[in-house]
């Protein structure tokens, strides 16, 4: 009888802990793991940061009047695809649409100088340059190693400064009289030059450009203006239209045959021919 009670006993408890759920406690949060996850959604990408490492640069062609805006890396840090060849045709000649590899440096190089003055619109007035409309025969422009532009709302005697004292192997033109700079990428050694002459006319080179930046010539010289008429006309002819008190003409001081490697023509109408 003893047994029998022992067993029914049994049998009870274990029919009670059978019918009784089991309640188990949820593990505790890793703190740590949370605060991970907490600082990822709080931290930007890194798709963001790269955005904001390189951001775009807009160029606008004033001849063809077209925008475009380049940058070395994308939103992931990785070279943009497809960059090299819209730059070559952005810079395509403006006088006969032919396009021409441009070289990749020169594109580095512009996306560095419009960076410098974050914001600012890079105008180009140059870039490829057909054989047929370069006076220079030795241009630069012919070869895909140029471009002659600007940064709206900085003077050209800053942006001058700037691409010679930041750039090596570069060619620097500077025109006084023109609205743009030259820039040419190059294999060797860095060379400047100043030419006087305005849009469309004959290159007038300085002799010696670094002392016409310390004297302040560059800025104030003016190539003195003549009738070209004159050059078809006879020497008596000639001699009746110099007026009585006509003012002495100043030779343009330092003028030299052109630079082998400076820039062709100077700015050309906004409208394409």
């Amino acid at each position: 009888m003893f047994r029998t009670a022992f067993f029914a006993v049994a049998l009870l408890l274990a029919g009670s802990a059978q019918a009784s759920p089991v309640t188990r406690r949820a593990p505790a949060p890793d703190s740590g793991a949370s605060a991970a996850r907490s600082h990822v959604a709080r931290s930007p990408t890194s798709a963001s940061r790269a955005s904001r490492k390189n951001p775009p640069v807009e160029l606008f062609q004033v001849n063809l009047h077209e925008s475009m805006q380049i940058r070395l890396r994308d939103a992931n840090g990785r070279p943009v695809r497809g960059q090299q060849r819209h730059f070559d045709r952005f810079l395509r000649c403006h006088y006969t649409n032919v396009v021409h590899p441009m070289n990749p440096r020169l594109l580095s190089l512009i996306y560095r100088t419009g960076r410098h003055w974050p914001g600012r619109r890079v105008e180009v007035v140059s870039g490829y340059r057909h054989p047929k409309y370069a006076k220079n025969p030795r241009s630069p422009h012919m070869k895909g190693l140029a471009c002659d532009f600007r940064v709206v709302g900085v003077p050209n005697t800053e942006l001058r400064d700037y691409l010679r004292r930041t750039f090596d192997k570069v060619g620097v033109g500077y025109y006084p009289n023109s609205s743009f700079v030259h820039l040419d990428v190059r294999k060797d050694h860095s060379a400047f030059w100043i030419d006087y002459s305005g849009p469309g006319e004959r290159a007038m080179y300085s002799s010696n450009p670094s002392d016409d930046l310390k004297s302040g010539r560059a800025e104030h010289f003016r190539p003195s203006k003549i009738d070209e008429s004159w050059l078809d006309a006879s020497p008596a002819q000639a001699q009746q239209q110099v007026p009585s008190e006509a003012p002495p003409v100043e030779s343009p001081v330092g003028a030299v045959a052109p630079d082998p490697a400076a820039a062709g023509p100077a700015e050309q109408p906004s409208a394409t021919p």
